[in-house]
């Protein structure tokens, strides 16, 4: 009977694991941090984004309805958490709060919260690429805690009772499987302090200016792209003042954007290695690259865009999927299409950026 438990036990577990390893992800972010003049009053903003595999059109792979976010943050010896508060977002959420000290085993030199979330089933589900901000939570010190101070989320851990001394969401599906939650970053400093970040479009190009008003042991602002909000790439980096307690203002310049959706942050790096990323700004451009014509064609394909130098390379598919046509050298806007046979092709053009557009095209004699 005891072999049969024990192998029982066992199966349970390597399931429970393997669900665990496929299960889908929701990445977390601490955005807009603050810490108060005198170091007793920390804030900031929850935010959550679609991570792997969450996929809303199947309510097995997304629909969150439970979350705790376990915390650890480092202070000066004597000093505790006196009250911690969440002022939730009733869009995304139904009940809410947060309790300190947060589960498991006391870590010398830390204090301890935890962020409870629910959410109905009727309630709006998390954003692509945008995510949603799930409520601003205040933290209040007995003593001051200095800004180069650190909190930690704790990762998911399978061995802590199965996950529950760590952070995970369900959706609450009937398995209750605990879930992952990727953090950008795991530690996390007590912060720069970024009082604005905007976005605004000139023609083709995308201007992002930010300011801090406090700025300790930062070295650099690394400015991150994505066009679908989940995979991100630095595109340039700004050297940070330092040390400040005035407002210092930043700018750069996206010369090559994304036709279409294009999100931006900023991830703030000490010279220390911590780090923190800011919340998630995002534009739309259209109508900013290519026209083609005549369509249908006969003799000549004519690809019209506002910025010919952003076009590295031109292809043209048949139906078939193989390549008709290939650029070489420096692409030319016109093409000699006399020799296409009748039928549909796609032209895809590939800009200097990486990004890549396709279009649909008749050749028709």
């Amino acid at each position: 009977m005891n072999l049969i438990f024990k192998r029982t036990s066992l199966l349970f577990a390597l399931i429970l694991f393997a669900n665990m390893l496929r299960a889908q992800t929701i990445d977390l972010q601490f955005q807009n941090t603050s810490m108060s003049p005198d170091g007793l009053t920390y804030k900031f903003d929850l935010w959550v984004f679609q991570g792997q595999g969450y996929n809303t059109a199947n309510p097995d792979e997304s629909n969150w309805q439970g979350m705790n976010i376990r915390a650890d943050v480092n202070v000066p010896v004597g000093v505790t958490i006196t009250t911690a508060s969440i002022v939730r977002n009733p869009t995304f959420t139904s009940l809410g709060g947060v309790s300190f000290p947060a589960p498991g085993n006391v870590v010398p030199d830390k204090n301890s919260f935890s962020i409870n979330l629910l959410r109905d089933e009727d309630q709006s589900d998390i954003p692509a690429g945008t995510g949603c901000m799930l409520g601003t939570v205040t933290i209040k010190f007995s003593g001051a805690v200095p800004a180069s101070n650190t909190i930690t989320v704790r990762p998911f851990d399978i061995s802590e009772l199965q996950g529950a001394l760590t952070s995970f969401w369900a959706n609450l599906d009937g398995s209750v499987i605990r879930r992952i939650f990727q953090t950008f970053p795991v530690n996390q400093s007590l912060p720069v302090n970024l009082t604005s970040f905007d976005l605004s479009n000139e023609g083709s190009m995308v201007n992002l200016t930010w300011a801090t008003t406090a700025e300790t042991n930062s070295e650099r602002f690394d400015v991150q792209r994505s066009a679908n909000g989940k995979e991100w790439k630095t595109i340039q980096t700004v050297a940070a003042r330092g040390e400040s307690n005035s407002i210092a203002e930043y700018l750069a310049v996206d010369s090559e954007p994304f036709e279409g959706n294009n999100f931006y942050r900023l991830h703030m790096i000490d010279k220390d290695g911590t780090s923190a990323y800011s919340r998630v700004r995002s534009v739309k451009l259209e109508n900013v690259a290519t026209s083609i014509y005549p369509n249908p064609v006969s003799e000549e394909l004519t690809i019209k865009a506002a910025d010919w130098s952003k076009i590295a390379n031109v292809k043209i598919f048949g139906s078939d999927g193989e390549v008709v046509y290939r650029s070489s050298g420096k692409p030319s806007s016109n093409v000699n299409v006399r020799n296409f046979r009748n039928g549909i092709y796609v032209v895809r053009l590939t800009n200097t950026n990486g990004s890549e557009t396709a279009y649909k095209i008749m050749v028709n004699k």
